[in-house]
Parts: structure tokens; sequence; C-alpha cells
């Protein structure tokens, strides 16, 4: 399984470009946990604490996983201002940069954050909310 963690945007913008390069963020989700502690020693929000998911995905994932959505409380999909997710791309980026040994492979992470802050660049100039989701993206092709 492929997991990334992408942007999910909670309405399209004109600059579709940045949806392309921000397509990946396999090096993000493989290295999760040395990215949670890196936010914490930032200061900055982690991506995992800005993780969510739609709601008929959740229902969806339960079904095909043979549990019965109806009989649980599915939480709601949560947004969060561009600007949330700029300070912590941002700040990631800082702390990888200064510490390139901490991480098996810094150069995949610095691309993955620099093409997920041209995405939520745009959408915080068009004053849209975004949320990272969890993606498997051999299911995706």
């Amino acid at each position: 399984m492929a997991l990334a963690y992408v942007i999910t945007l909670e309405k399209d913008i004109p600059e579709s470009a940045a949806y392309t390069k921000a397509a990946s963020g396999r090096a993000l989700a493989r290295e999760s946990d040395r990215l949670d502690t890196a936010a914490r020693t930032k200061g900055v929000p982690a991506i995992t604490s800005l993780l969510s998911e739609s709601t008929e995905a959740l229902a969806k994932q339960m079904r095909d996983e043979g549990f019965d959505p109806s009989k649980m409380r599915l939480p709601p999909e949560q947004w969060y201002p561009a600007a949330d997710g700029l300070k912590t791309i941002r700040g990631l980026a800082e702390h990888v940069s200064a510490k390139l040994n901490d991480f098996k492979q810094p150069n995949p992470i610095l691309r993955d954050l620099k093409a997920k802050e041209a995405l939520l660049a745009a959408a915080e100039k068009a004053r849209v909310k975004f949320h990272f989701t969890k993606a498997d993206l051999a299911t995706q092709k």
C-alpha cells in the first residue's frame, strides 16, 4: 500500500497547476512520526493533527471492510484555514533543511513540502479551507 498525505480543499481553486504539483505526499506519510516530532519542536501543528476525511468516504471504507456505518457515529469532516497548513509546512521545511541527517530521505520530504506549500498558498489567496487526507495511491490509479 502506497500511503500518502494529500491536500483536500473545501472547493476547487483556479490554480489547477498547484493541484498537479501537490499530488504526491508519500514521503510525508512515510516519515510522519519524525515529522510530528519536528512539528512539536518547531511549535507548529503536526500534519496528523490536520487530517480529516469526508463522512461519505469513511462510510464507504467501513462498508468495504464489512461494518455497518449506520450503527456508528462518524466524525464530521474538519476544515482548517490554509494559513494553518502553511505554518506547518514552512516550519517543517525549515526543520528538515536544518536537520537533514535526522531523516532517512530528506530530499523527497522537502519536495513534498514545497509542492504542498504551493497549493496551500493558492488556497490561502483564494480563502479556501483545507485538510490533509490519507490516500492509498495504489488504489487511485
